[in-house]
């Protein structure tokens, strides 16, 4: 089934970051020469502020209240929900990874040589811990104090938010993206051309879903019966629970980042053109 609606926006510049502001129901867009762009459901400008810098990455809280920004290699910007800037602080190495909690309190930094700090919304050190592997993606777990991470290769895990490590899964394929079903923790593996691999919360293997091509994006909502999936040949699905294909299309430029809504049947891309596409279905 195609989508209901489509919306679409166009930065001045090619996209750096694009995140949902969940229970605000906006998005949040960096581009390459330091602008951010709030936008409304249906992608008008509601707010516009540059930066000194470049964003590199962005994360945003879920509640919308709170998101943290990467600029050059090692400067992590808290920002609010008007884009303003909280603070601003230097972490000693290089980040390979930021993400932050669903209600904006903790802001996670993990190293390119391995490593991670947790900083609080005060821009404290509330935990430092050290990983096998440098993480190259993280999501933080809503009902619990919990961070699923994932390297770039040959590493799954859990840890709570002193770091302790709760299971690891070693993963020999290359991941490029995760998606966690907040419902009941189900993790869901961007495995490129070993398609979507799927554990349970306690990283034991359920099986795989292999799509048409390699796939390099993935979201999914809060029950986990709506996904999207990218792919490099630049195709994007819409999969069910199950992992079957309800709608499929072929897009004609790279696409960046895939954004599922927690609840409602929306969904979200970016693409190196500078667009970002908004999808709702019935």
């Amino acid at each position: 089934m195609p989508p209901r609606t489509v919306h679409q926006f166009r930065a001045e510049a090619e996209v750096t970051g694009c995140c949902p502001m969940w229970e605000a129901d906006d998005l949040v867009v960096a581009d390459s020469i330091g602008t951010l762009y709030r936008l409304d459901p249906v992608l008008n400008v509601k707010l516009l502020t540059r930066l000194q810098e470049p964003v590199q990455q962005l994360a945003w809280s879920a509640t919308g209240e709170f998101g943290a920004a990467l600029l050059g290699k090692s400067t992590i910007v808290r920002l609010n929900a008007q884009l303003k800037q909280v603070w601003a602080i230097e972490v000693p190495f290089d980040c390979q990874c930021l993400a932050i909690d669903p209600y904006g309190v903790f802001t996670l930094v993990s190293a390119t040589e391995g490593g991670v700090v947790i900083l609080d919304d005060r821009a404290k050190k509330a935990s430092v811990f050290e990983t096998m592997r440098p993480l190259a993606n993280v999501q933080f777990v809503i009902e619990e104090p919990t961070i699923i991470a994932a390297a770039e290769h040959g590493l799954l895990a859990a840890y709570d938010l002193t770091g302790k490590k709760i299971w690891d899964h070693a993963f020999w394929s290359n991941v490029s993206d995760l998606a966690v079903v907040q419902q009941d923790c189900q993790i869901r593996v961007a495995a490129l051309n070993q398609g979507i691999q799927v554990f349970d919360h306690h990283g034991e293997s359920k099986g795989s879903v292999i799509l048409d091509g390699t796939v390099n994006h993935l979201a999914t909502n809060y029950s986990g019966n709506l996904t999207l999936a990218s792919t490099v040949e630049k195709q994007l699905f819409r999969l069910d629970e199950d992992g079957s294909t309800l709608w499929s299309a072929e897009c004609a430029e790279e696409i960046l980042s895939v954004h599922v809504h927690a609840i409602q049947p929306v969904g979200y891309f970016s693409t190196e053109g500078k667009r970002v596409v908004r999808l709702e279905w019935k």
